[in-house]
């Protein structure tokens, strides 16, 4: 399977569950296990089924999804083709293994190819309920699940606020609200002083790449072909 779209999850994932518009603790669990293991070894289609799947995860679930990708080596955002930049330290002592992770300043290499797939996850699951599955009444079933213009934005995925976000005003407002949502920087990056300042050109940077990438095919003319 190339990639999984929306339709897909319907299809493998969501069809066996639509006798009855809440969901029990087991078939809610049987649904995510079926996620995971549709996703856990290929991309998302589109940004589009990203959103989608908001509706069934939790951060928990979220990070189970990552943990997963991450064994079949793969990038834990679920948009991503490639593998993590690092490979994980394995050992046979999960404390170890954790102690490891959580005083490496790039440990997230080891799970993600690059740090703004990291910082799109970690947007990402920021946003996600802690509201169980089986309390969600309605959101899996096909018929009330299909995406609407303008219902599917559930989430605001972090690719989508940078390309709204186009001036160095609106970068600085940008790492407020960040920060408010309590996307930090990451302890190998430098001291509190410097936080900002080294996310503030993370984001130029990334802002830069992702404008690059949507005018890789410009016209012959450029700007001169504007109407605005």
């Amino acid at each position: 399977m190339s990639s999984v779209s929306v339709q897909t999850i319907h299809e493998k994932v969501l069809k066996p569950f639509q006798k009855h518009r809440q969901l029990s603790i087991r078939e809610s669990e049987l649904l995510i296990l079926e996620l995971l293991e549709l996703l856990c070894d290929t991309a998302l289609e589109d940004e589009l089924s990203l959103k989608y799947i908001a509706r069934f995860l939790t951060p928990e679930t979220y990070s189970d999804l990552v943990e997963e990708r991450n064994i079949n080596n793969r990038c834990g955002y679920p948009l991503c083709t490639k593998s993590p930049e690092r490979s994980r330290i394995k050992t046979n002592n999960a404390k170890i293994e954790n102690f490891l992770l959580e005083n490496n300043p790039y440990a997230y290499l080891s799970m993600y190819c690059n740090k703004f797939h990291f910082r799109c996850s970690q947007f990402y699951q920021l946003q996600l309920s802690d509201e169980a599955l089986f309390t969600r009444v309605g959101i899996h079933l096909i018929v009330d699940t299909i995406p609407k213009q303008g219902e599917e934005n559930t989430v605001t995925l972090f690719e989508e606020l940078l390309r709204e976000r186009a001036t160095n005003e609106d970068i600085k407002s940008l790492i407020s609200s960040l920060k408010k949502l309590g996307l930090q920087g990451h302890e190998g990056d430098a001291n509190k002083e410097n936080e900002d300042e080294i996310l503030e050109q993370e984001l130029s940077k990334w802002l830069g790449e992702i404008n690059i990438v949507e005018n890789e095919n410009p016209d012959v003319l450029g700007d001169l072909t504007r109407e605005d």
